[in-house]
């Protein structure tokens, strides 16, 4: 009888966890649980995301990007998230309806471009100078990646998306003497998780915004230790 009793408490506080976690606690804070209703990489105050994982996005926020340009192959909504942080984004795009959505909602720093030739979708990138971070997270990932290399700028990052996917390509980035970071976790709309890997130019500088680095995540304890 005590034994049945202390099961049935065991379960109640296994469900009051369970609701708390995904209610009240870590995945609403961090916006999962509208993402994954509505199928859009945003936060909790439905602001658009990146579809990175969410160690990869807390990171980036951590880090001034202010004076930065960006150019991504694959635009959504991270190239609205990302012209709220940089200068500059170019970003270029082969599907022509996703194209004419997120077109029309960036911002006057974000130049959204249509590109259907894949060889040229490819090659966008060699039309320009240099870029302080290059994101790849569309379609012919190697091939945009070997095109990548030499324009990204001294102290400068690349970051490639699913990158637990495109083994190939992380190992070509490696190689290229970038230092690899891996980012592994849960993400917006997925109930899986996946990686998200920053590979840093050797004279990486990036400077954070704020005075302490890292800073308190989303639902972290918020206190510090005398040290």
């Amino acid at each position: 009888m005590l034994k049945k009793s202390f099961r049935k408490l065991l379960s109640l506080v296994k469900l009051e966890a369970q609701f708390c976690f995904w209610r009240s606690g870590y995945l609403k804070k961090i916006g999962w649980i509208d993402s994954f209703r509505l199928k859009q990489p945003i936060d909790a105050e439905k602001q658009p995301l990146p579809w990175y994982t969410y160690p990869a996005i807390e990171y980036i926020k951590q880090l001034d990007f202010s004076d930065k340009e960006v150019f991504e192959y694959g635009s959504g909504n991270s190239t609205i998230f990302w012209s709220k942080l940089a200068k500059k984004v170019v970003s270029i795009e082969n599907n022509k309806e996703w194209y004419q959505i997120i077109s029309s909602r960036v911002g006057k720093n974000a130049e959204v471009k249509l590109i259907m030739d894949d060889a040229s979708y490819i090659q966008e990138i060699l039309n320009y100078e240099s870029f302080d971070v290059i994101l790849i997270d569309g379609s012919h990932r190697i091939d945009c990646a070997k095109a990548a290399i030499n324009k990204l700028k001294s102290g400068g990052i690349i970051i490639l998306d699913n990158s637990d996917w495109h083994v190939k390509t992380a190992k070509l980035l490696r190689d290229s003497n970038l230092i690899q970071v891996d980012m592994t976790g849960l993400g917006p709309i997925n109930s899986y998780t996946w990686t998200t890997s920053f590979f840093l130019h050797r004279d990486f500088n990036l400077q954070p915004k704020g005075i302490n680095q890292p800073e308190h995540g989303i639902g972290a304890l918020k206190q510090y230790t005398k040290e």
